[in-house]
């Protein structure tokens, strides 16, 4: 019975860091390999499993024998005493309520996503909420693993809430799928967790989809991944956004000959970051670099957001080794097969976008759209990553930061209609009226039961059997007598529902 401690920097180790076991019942095991067992009385077991047990024999003494009140009488515990407070319940900061219209959209997005990563041969996989959490520090990322939610479970152990679903994907494709056919294409949807500071469009909880191709080192699995999210961004109906496109070999290539020091490369990537001539500047001459890599690192922010055809002709003739080149000539072949999907005017350079991604090997992209300051889109290649659960595997995939697009659409587009009936139908004697709304709803019509007082204002057609073959519709402006035979197509014509 020890409470939860919210630890800052600890993890829970295992011996030897032996990984955790596949099991082939998809159960999770306790120690001894004792599974944990639901009791149907809803007691809650002690220590070394002793239910709590109260005699059947004595009573329970209460002074002057009081019952005990119930929520009827308007008292309850302090800790949950709603009834008589004066404000509503609050939820954590960092996390909403999502209802009507934007309950509706978010599934609609979630299913239009769904629909088109299987339409790409993607095969949906639904990992944990919550995994232990130095399975999630190891590979997250500084800046990352400190924004963990992290609390330990009833044996001690660290755990910690998914921060993306990338990870999760990574871990169960070295560890328990390793022996399948390669490549594999995952698909995912569901919400993730970061302790950051909550605002517009990034909050703690946030809902993220993504694919994941994993097992093809080539141009082609990067271009398919690229056009995909073009795609999905086409399909959620986002009425203006752009990619950028970068190769984080060709940065690497370039820290690789300046040698420069972990704090100097961390003060680089940040003034890279805010995009800053005069930053830079300040760095190069405390840098004291040659005129060649001066004139390299200033034409890096060049090739920032670029929309130019030759930026990889310039982009070449600022490399400094063999590695550069090589991030140009891949992206060369990558941009050759956007082309070929027809997505290639969506695609912006950008080889000085380098921060936060420590985990990419080679091609990286965002997506960003009007009155947004965040990306709505984030991917790229990371062949490190898988063999870190099991044999090494090359990956590419994105992520879809659902929250911040329907944000971006609403603010495009306009606030979503809220979710409305069809039709009304009203009950009557003979009882047709039950046959009446299936015939409706297996035509794919939103159908609702008239059960109370309808608004005055109620646009919604409704719909009464008069028990002898004959429908009458009563509409906003008239009131009509259908046959039975033909009522429903009468109704779909004149109303435009399908």
């Amino acid at each position: 019975d020890q409470p939860t401690k919210r630890l800052t920097d600890h993890t829970t180790n295992r011996p030897h860091d032996q990984p955790t076991t596949r099991l082939t019942d998809h159960t999770t095991n306790r120690p001894n390999d004792q599974p944990t067992t639901r009791l149907t009385d809803h007691t809650t077991n002690r220590p070394h499993d002793q239910p709590t047990t109260r005699p059947t024999d004595q009573p329970t003494n209460r002074p002057n024998d009081q019952p005990t009140n119930r929520p009827n009488d308007q008292t309850m515990s302090p800790i949950f005493n709603l009834p008589n407070s004066s404000n509503p319940p609050a939820i954590p900061r960092g996390v909403a309520d999502f209802f009507g219209a934007a309950a509706v959209v978010r599934r609609e997005a979630e299913t239009a996503l769904r629909d088109l990563a299987r339409g790409w041969a993607y095969v949906e996989v639904i990992p944990p909420t919550f995994e232990y959490a130095e399975t999630l520090a190891a590979e997250a990322g500084d800046q990352l693993a400190e924004e963990l939610y992290r609390f330990l479970d009833r044996d001690g152990r660290a755990l910690a809430l998914r921060p993306d679903l990338t990870i999760p994907t990574a871990r169960m494709a070295g560890s328990k799928l390793y022996d399948q056919p390669l490549p594999q294409r995952f698909f995912y949807v569901g919400p993730a967790f970061r302790y950051e500071e909550p605002q517009a469009g990034r909050q703690r909880e946030f809902w993220q989809a993504g694919i994941e191709l994993i097992g093809a080192r080539s141009n082609d699995a990067d271009a398919e991944v690229l056009a995909f999210a073009a795609q999905s961004l086409k399909t959620l109906a986002i009425p203006e956004y752009r990619f950028t496109l970068g190769h984080l070999g060709y940065f690497r290539g370039l820290v690789e000959h300046l040698k420069l020091e972990p704090g100097d490369l961390r003060e680089l990537q940040a003034v890279l970051d805010r995009k800053s001539y005069g930053n830079l500047a300040a760095l190069l001459a405390r840098l004291k670099l040659d005129v060649e890599d001066r004139r390299t690192l200033t034409g890096l922010l060049d090739l920032s957001d670029t929309r130019s055809a030759d930026a990889l002709v310039r982009a070449d003739a600022l490399a400094r080794n063999q590695k550069m080149a090589d991030a140009v000539a891949g992206l060369r072949e990558v941009i050759i097969r956007l082309n070929h999907y027809g997505v290639l005017d969506q695609f912006d350079i950008d080889l000085a976008d380098v921060r936060g991604m420590d985990y990419y090997t080679g091609i990286t992209f965002k997506a960003y759209t009007p009155h947004m300051g965040f990306s709505i889109v984030n991917g790229g290649r990371y062949d490190n990553l898988v063999g870190h659960f099991g044999p090494s595997r090359p990956a590419v995939g994105c992520a879809f930061y659902l929250d911040r697009i329907l944000l971006a659409r609403q603010r495009q587009s306009g606030a979503d209609a809220e979710p409305a009936s069809d039709l009304l139908i009203s009950a009557c004697e003979c009882g047709d009226y039950a046959q009446l709304a299936q015939q409706a709803r297996d035509q794919g019509l939103v159908v609702a039961m008239a059960l109370g007082p309808e608004p005055a204002n109620a646009t919604t057609p409704i719909i009464k059997c008069n028990c002898d073959d004959s429908i009458t519709l009563i509409s906003a402006n008239n009131q009509m007598i259908l046959p039975a035979s033909s009522w429903l197509q009468t109704i779909i014509d004149r109303f435009t529902l399908k």
